[in-house]
C-alpha cells in the first residue's frame, strides 16, 4: 500500500508543481483592504515557553498516526489536489472546464488567504517541526527542500480551510462536511510533521479574517451569483449531500478522523476504510 502510495504522489506532485507555477487570478483584496495578520494573530510559542508544550504533544502526536489508517490518509492528502478533494465532497468535478465559475470563486478567495499568509510567514520564518528536532518527516524526500520554507502559519491548511469556506457559501447544506474535512486536512499536516499544531490554529484564524472580509465585496458576491447558477445547473435543483457511503471491503477495519479504530457500526460522519476516505450517512 505504502509503495502504490509513493507511486501516486510523485505523479501528483509533479502535475501540482506544474499547476503552481501558472498564473492564478488575483484576489478580492489588495494590499491595503487585506486584513494584516501580524497585527492580530499571536506571535508563535517559543521554544521555551510553556505554549510550546501543546505544540509538543501534537508533534508527538502526529508520529504516531503515521503507521497506520491516518499516515495514509495524509500522504494522500500530500497529492490529491484540493480541487478533486473537495470536489468529491460536493459531488462536482472542479475545473475550468466542467466548473469554472465555481473555480474562480474559489481560487480568487485562494490568491488572498496565500498573500496574507505569505506576509506572517515571511516576518516569523518559524522552522518546522521535523527540521526542528531534526528528525524525517512522512515524506522525507522532500525534507531538504520543506526545511528551507517556514511554517507558521500552515499556507497548505490556509488554503484548505478557503475551499471549505467558500464551497459552503455555494452549498450551505454541506457546510459541515466542507469544515470537518478542512480541519482533517490541516490535521494531517501536523501529521506529516510539517507543522505544528498551532501552525494550523493560526491558519484558520487567519483564513476566517480573510474570508470575513472578502464575503462583503461586491466582486465576491457578483461571481458567487454566478458559481451557485452554475451549481443548480449542473446539480439541478435537488438537495445535495456529502458523497455515498464508501463500497470498501467488507469487514475492513475503520478508524475516525483521529486515527483510532471503531469496534462498533459507524454512526454519520467521516471515517477511514483501507486506506480511503469515506462519508457515512
Amino acid at each position: 500500500m505504502k509503495k502504490l502510495l509513493l507511486t501516486i504522489i510523485a505523479i501528483n506532485l509533479a502535475v501540482m508543481n506544474v499547476w503552481a507555477q501558472e498564473k492564478h487570478p488575483e484576489g478580492y483584496l489588495t494590499d491595503e483592504t487585506r486584513p494584516d495578520g501580524l497585527l492580530w494573530l499571536p506571535a508563535p510559542p517559543a521554544l521555551t515557553g510553556a505554549d510550546f508544550i501543546y505544540d509538543f504533544y501534537y508533534y508527538q502526536w502526529g508520529r504516531l498516526q503515521r503507521d497506520d489508517a491516518s499516515g495514509d490518509l495524509a500522504l494522500l492528502d500530500e497529492s490529491d489536489p484540493l480541487e478533486d478533494i473537495f470536489g468529491e465532497l460536493i459531488g462536482l468535478t472542479l475545473d475550468e472546464v466542467t466548473t469554472p465559475e465555481i473555480l474562480m470563486l474559489v481560487e480568487r478567495a485562494v490568491s488572498d488567504a496565500h498573500a496574507a499568509n505569505k506576509k506572517v510567514k515571511d516576518y516569523y520564518q518559524r522552522t518546522r517541526p521535523f527540521a526542528q528536532f531534526k528528525e524525517p518527516s512522512l515524506k522525507p524526500w522532500d525534507d531538504d527542500e520543506e526545511a528551507e520554507t517556514f511554517s507558521y502559519p500552515s499556507g497548505h491548511s490556509s488554503r484548505g480551510w478557503m475551499y471549505a469556506f467558500v464551497l459552503a457559501s455555494v452549498v450551505p447544506d454541506l457546510a459541515e462536511s466542507l469544515f470537518s474535512r478542512a480541519y482533517l486536512y490541516a490535521m494531517n499536516r501536523v501529521v506529516c510533521g510539517h507543522h505544528w499544531k498551532s501552525d494550523t490554529d493560526a491558519s484558520l484564524m487567519l483564513t476566517a479574517g480573510i474570508f470575513a472580509t472578502i464575503v462583503g465585496t461586491d466582486a465576491y458576491q457578483e461571481q458567487l451569483k454566478k458559481a451557485r447558477a452554475e451549481y443548480q445547473k449542473l446539480k439541478g435543483n435537488t438537495r445535495i449531500d456529502a458523497p455515498k457511503e464508501s463500497s470498501a471491503s467488507k469487514g475492513a477495519a475503520i478508524y475516525d478522523m483521529e486515527g483510532r479504530l471503531l469496534n462498533a457500526k459507524p454512526g454519520n460522519g467521516v471515517y477511514i476504510q483501507d486506506g480511503q476516505k469515506f462519508i457515512r450517512k
